[in-house]
């Protein structure tokens, strides 16, 4: 290579040293230009350590475009793909065909196409799981819920992070009700099917709550039951009512 030609070519700009931030790359990177104009937040991702390697390494017509492609016809609306990308831009090193077939898993499963597109909104990392890992996850909720197909179903659109989160709240949880607090097994199901979140619910916040309602209130099992509800309002705002009624009398 002669003088004249060295000069002449443009170096990829250098991977970021370890204080940086990767506002300092967008003039130099076509990617990041692009991932900007789609709303997504650098400054968020530029807080974990891979990020900037791997989204300074693609190439936005070879590998960025066919995956923003793929999420617009699942259903994620432009307005949504930053938002999306933000939480989730390892997507970007995920094989296309690896989540086509996740998608049509789910699509066996007889989940409809909105709901899938609402489960990838609300659990961003969902189709970075494998399909073993979801027929896992589904399984294990309709065998410890004793649920129907149907009703295991509904609960994760409900609550999609149910498929990608820890199970050790839920298993920890299920203790709960059914040891502490005295519920049964049919009334976990039903609470659970109105208010998924009691399965990941913090279970400090769910025994102080039962505490007050059941021992200081005196609310039955059987009237809680009815209205879980009352698990996902804040305990204040619980006992600001309850003074409040037994101030007028009313309680």
């Amino acid at each position: 290579v002669s003088e004249e030609e060295a000069i002449q070519i443009i170096a990829d700009p250098p991977l970021p040293p370890d204080t940086y931030t990767l506002r300092d790359y967008v003039d130099h990177s076509e990617t990041l230009q692009k991932l900007v104009l789609l709303g997504v937040d650098l400054s968020k991702i530029e807080k974990h350590p891979d990020a900037a390697n791997l989204l300074l390494r693609l190439d936005f017509e070879k590998d960025i475009k066919q995956i923003l492609m793929f999420l617009k016809d699942l259903g994620i609306e432009d307005n949504q793909l930053g938002t999306y990308l933000t939480k989730n831009y390892a997507i970007f090193s995920e094989d296309l065909e690896n989540l086509k077939t996740r998608v049509a898993y789910l699509q066996s499963k007889n989940f409809s196409k909105a709901h899938i597109a609402q489960m990838v909104r609300n659990a961003p990392f969902l189709l970075s799981f494998s399909v073993e890992r979801l027929d896992n996850r589904l399984g294990f909720f309709q065998k410890e819920l004793e649920l129907s197909v149907k009703k295991t179903r509904d609960l994760v659109v409900r609550l999609p992070r149910l498929l990608t989160g820890s199970l050790e709240p839920v298993k920890e949880n299920m203790k709960v009700y059914r040891l502490e607090l005295g519920f049964k097994r049919n009334e976990i199901q039903h609470m659970i099917t109105k208010v998924p979140k009691m399965l990941t619910a913090n279970k400090r916040k769910l025994t102080e709550t039962f505490d007050y309602v059941h021992n200081v209130m005196s609310i039955p099992h059987h009237l809680i039951v009815r209205f879980p509800q009352v698990f996902n309002t804040r305990l204040f705002k619980v006992k600001e009512r309850h003074l409040f009624l037994t101030y007028l009398g009313r309680a």
